[in-house]
């Protein structure tokens, strides 16, 4: 759909992601304590299903079946076409990028999955009400909304390999601030510096891959084995956060691995290749192999 902008149209995808838990974060708390799980629960999965049923009619797969042109076609045409046949899948699998960036997406969701999984029983232990401590998981995707923006479209300007590292760092680091945290003010001014690295964590991979890839890679399925990896990051980091809560009986333990994970993606972002200015023209970037 984008050959151009493609950051700002991620950006404003990613930014829409993320307004959601602003909203619905304080509301889901509030009907879970006025109406007890099973009636919050079923509520929720009835109007939220039927809303995403009717909006997944509207998806159309490309430009062509509504009779337009990807944005941008009209200018990439005029320029010097990109090198190359179309690269397949296994070809892409067997270069070291791919699974770099795959293991940055595990590690990194494994990471803050902790802190998403937890955040809000990490308040109330502390004697934080529920809904304010609710407050601080719509404070961090508050956040994440301009840092998703804006972390698209500084991957698109300056590459994934200083965006993602520069992101992976900061929200490592953050994590940390919560070994200090005992009333509310301290979980809220966390939550807006982690919130601003977790947006710009996870919303470059797709402008990544086609500076990394090239155009005439299978982008999608590159995209999948990455989702792969956050997935399984995801569930471990959620998992292992209440294991170490149920065997220590304090979150501690869980905000060190929880940094320590993040951190151990440091080392696979900065060993991504270098962003090229090439790119910009719809080759891939060189020396990736």
């Amino acid at each position: 759909w984008f050959n151009r902008k493609m950051g700002l149209a991620l950006g404003i995808y990613w930014a829409a992601l993320g307004s959601g838990p602003v909203i619905f974060a304080p509301l889901f708390r509030w009907m879970v304590e006025t109406r007890g799980w099973e009636s919050a629960f079923m509520v929720i999965g009835i109007a939220f299903g039927a809303v995403l049923l009717v909006f997944s009619w509207l998806i159309r797969t490309s430009p062509d079946e509504m009779g337009l042109t990807a944005y941008g076609a009209e200018d990439a045409a005029k320029e010097k076409p990109a090198s190359g046949a179309a690269v397949s899948l296994r070809a892409v699998l067997a270069r070291k990028p791919v699974w770099l960036l795959t293991g940055c997406h595990h590690l990194g969701c494994a990471g803050h999955a902790v802190i998403l999984a937890h955040g809000v029983s990490m308040a109330t232990h502390h004697g934080i009400p529920g809904l304010q401590a609710a407050g601080v998981l719509s404070t961090i995707a508050g956040v994440s909304i301009f840092s998703r923006f804006t972390f698209s479209l500084l991957t698109e300007r300056f590459g994934g390999r200083t965006i993602l590292s520069l992101a992976i760092f900061g929200q490592s680091l953050s994590i940390l601030l919560l070994l200090f945290a005992t009333e509310a003010w301290h979980f809220y001014v966390f939550a807006v510096i982690f919130g601003i690295c977790y947006g710009g964590e996870m919303v470059g991979f797709p402008i990544i891959n086609r500076q990394m890839f090239g155009p005439k890679a299978p982008l999608s399925s590159i995209f999948s084995f990455q989702m792969i990896g956050a997935s399984t990051g995801m569930a471990l980091g959620g998992w292992i956060g209440g294991v170490l809560f149920d065997h220590s009986g304090s979150y501690t333990s869980a905000i060190l691995v929880a940094a320590g994970i993040g951190f151990l993606a440091l080392p696979l972002a900065l060993w991504l290749p270098r962003h090229k200015r090439a790119v910009a023209a719809g080759a891939p970037v060189a020396g990736t192999a």
